[in-house]
């Protein structure tokens, strides 16, 4: 994926007037039989700038977390893990150019995309009470009517700073995603909720840490600006910088190394994607910082072998040791729809890398590490650690259909068959 250069990133107006377009969105409810919902009231023959604004607001209101634009398709917003139809008529080429120069800040949309480069940016509207409602945008070209289209996916961010209840962390979660130093890896599929799970971590540490702390924060982009978060901190004097990868800094690894002259307490990196993110990442955690990263996968143990895998062959070894000695938490989580399709539920599998399981690891050959984290994750060395806190994906989903919280059909295909076994 090509990065973008600072100059080609889009601008955030600092106007605070209303986005036109915006007063005319209302609540609609969607047709769940026919799975169509009614973005416009009435379908324009070619939508306008204000059309896509009330759109989109539209859809945020009624629920959406995602709203996908594509060339000569309908869009699609996500309600609740379920996507549909947002209008009667694709969108032609010429409305996803409108679009796409609206949403990027600037006519070089287009370019950027034809030049094969993939857009990661922020979108922000705002409101006719005063607020702001931000997006999170990726775009990137595909295959079109005429050989070359774009696919605009906007993840509606909320407007406040998540908090744990939210995100329904417990306090003994809480504790063990808290430690005073090392690594905390938040896993799971793209749209599983880990950059709310960080967010919500981040407001506990600027809202609740016993000490002022000063947090780093490295994004791509930037989705919460903890804006609301500190304007009601009152007497704390905690306080967070945010920086956004390609317009701020060039890398998240760049964005580390420089937040080490920062003199922080707590380093968020967005994502661990490559081999210089994850090293400047085991640097700050080694030298005494809190690093909360993210990275894509299903289990703690793939979780595990991913950032294996990235360190070169030469140097496996020695950095696998160096993320051992780094991890302190590691939780995969995924997002599942309730029965009624009401919401979701976070079902999340998670391993504390406590000081006898890093010990464990550290004395055994690496090609096992996988086995032996999976084996603490479904809880067979717990007469060994009494202290490590654990859960697999298998009892959590087993509790969660129990309770009537998720699907037999979900709960089988996270959690397999011993899920549901003895549930009826």
């Amino acid at each position: 994926m090509n990065e973008m250069s600072p100059s080609s990133q889009p601008r955030t107006p600092m106007s605070r007037k209303m986005s036109p377009g915006v007063e005319k969105a209302v609540k609609v409810q969607p047709d769940t039989d026919a799975r169509t919902i009614r973005l416009l009231p009435d379908e324009p023959q070619r939508i306008s700038v204000q059309d896509f604004r009330q759109m989109l607001m539209t859809a945020v209101m009624s629920g959406a977390s995602d709203i996908t634009f594509q060339s000569d398709q309908q869009p699609r917003p996500e309600i609740h893990g379920i996507l549909y139809r947002g209008m009667t008529r694709p969108l032609s080429p010429t409305e996803l150019n409108l679009i796409l120069v609206e949403a990027y800040g600037g006519s070089n949309g287009p370019t950027e995309i034809n030049a094969m480069n993939v857009l990661d940016f922020s979108y922000e509207l705002n409101l006719p009470d005063g607020d702001r409602q931000r997006f999170r945008v990726n775009a990137t070209g595909i295959y079109g009517r005429d050989g070359a289209g774009v696919e605009l996916t906007f993840r509606a961010l909320p407007r406040r700073t998540p908090d744990l209840e939210l995100v329904k962390l417990g306090a003994d979660e809480v504790a063990a995603l808290a430690p005073r130093d090392g690594i905390v890896v938040i896993a799971g599929a793209t749209g599983s909720g880990k950059s709310t799970t960080m967010a919500a971590l981040t407001r506990y540490h600027l809202e609740e840490s016993p000490r002022p702390v000063k947090i780093v924060d490295i994004q791509a982009p930037i989705e919460y600006t903890f804006r609301d978060v500190m304007s009601s901190l009152g007497g704390s004097s905690s306080t967070i910088g945010q920086s956004e990868v390609g317009r701020h800094v060039r890398s998240f690894a760049e964005g580390v190394h420089s937040a080490l002259r920062r003199k922080p307490h707590i380093i968020n990196v967005g994502e661990a994607r490559d081999f210089e993110t994850i090293a400047a990442s085991l640097e700050a955690s080694l030298t005494g910082h809190l690093v909360y990263t993210t990275t894509h996968a299903g289990s703690v143990a793939v979780a595990i072998r991913r950032l294996l895998t990235i360190f070169p062959g030469n140097e496996r070894e020695s950095r696998g040791y160096d993320l051992v000695n780094a991890l302190r938490f590691l939780m995969v989580q995924h997002l599942v729809p309730t029965p009624d399709g009401s919401g979701r539920v976070p079902v999340r599998e998670y391993l504390q890398f406590t000081e006898a399981m890093r010990e464990r690891l550290l004395t055994s050959p690496m090609q096992d590490w996988s086995t032996i984290v999976d084996q603490a994750v479904q809880g067979a060395l717990a007469g060994q650690d009494p202290e490590m806190q654990h859960a697999s994906l298998q009892s959590v989903c087993s509790k969660l259909y129990a309770e009537g919280k998720i699907t037999r059909r979900d709960a089988l295909h996270l959690g397999g068959r011993y899920a549901v076994e003895g549930h009826g």
